[in-house]
């Protein structure tokens, strides 16, 4: 009963940590792939419209599910 309370705690804590760093990664993306795409121009709306979608962490999925709904205690 020991090692599972302590294996779902293990669990837990990674999943805050992963959630954390997850803000930061996104924005880490969005600043490489438009130094990538843009390749030194200032201003490109392509670039920018492209990175902005490729790098969103979504809140749906596909069918249009709301994923904090999932989770219990997640907000909704």
């Amino acid at each position: 009963m020991a090692n599972t309370k302590m294996a779902v705690v293990a669990l837990l804590l990674v999943a805050m940590l992963v959630a954390s760093s997850a803000p930061a990664a996104t924005a880490l993306c969005f600043h490489d792939c438009y130094n990538r795409c843009a390749n030194g121009q200032v201003g490109s709306l392509s670039c920018a419209n492209m990175c902005t979608q490729a790098c969103v962490v979504p809140t749906t999925l596909p069918d249009g599910t709301d994923l904090a709904s999932l989770y219990p205690g997640s907000g909704n």
